[in-house]
C-alpha cells in the first residue's frame, strides 16, 4: 500500500487562524486530527479504523475516512465558539498524541 497523503488546513476561529492537521497512522490503523493554535495542541480527534478488502479498497476507504474526518473537524471549528470547541472536539492527552505522531512520522519518541 502506498503512503496515504494527510491533510493540512488553516481555518479562521475567533479572529485568529488555527491549523488543522489530519494524518493516517498505519501502525495502529488510526486517523488522528490535531488542532493547533500558535503551535500548541488545543484539540484532537482520533478514530480507529477496522477495514477489510483488497489493498486498493482499503487504501480508498482510508483516504475517504481521512478526508471525512478532516472536513468534519474543520466544520466543527467554523461553527463553534471557543468554549464549545473543547467540548465538541475533546482533546486526548496532547503530549501523548504528539509523541505518537512524532514516533509514527519521524521514528522518534521519548526515550
Amino acid at each position: 500500500m502506498r503512503m496515504i497523503q494527510g491533510r493540512n488546513s488553516d481555518v479562521d476561529f475567533k479572529n485568529r487562524k488555527v491549523h488543522v492537521q489530519t494524518e493516517y497512522m498505519p501502525s495502529n490503523s488510526t486517523i488522528v486530527t490535531l488542532i493547533f493554535d500558535n503551535g500548541a495542541i488545543i484539540g484532537s480527534k482520533k478514530k480507529k479504523l477496522i477495514i477489510s478488502g483488497t489493498p486498493e479498497k482499503i487504501e480508498k476507504k482510508i483516504e475517504e475516512k481521512l478526508v471525512e474526518q478532516h472536513k468534519e473537524v474543520m466544520l466543527t471549528i467554523k461553527n463553534a465558539e471557543k468554549d464549545e470547541l473543547v467540548q465538541v472536539v475533546p482533546s486526548d492527552n496532547s503530549e501523548d498524541l504528539m509523541n505518537d505522531f512524532l514516533k509514527e512520522v519521524f521514528g522518534v519518541g521519548d526515550e
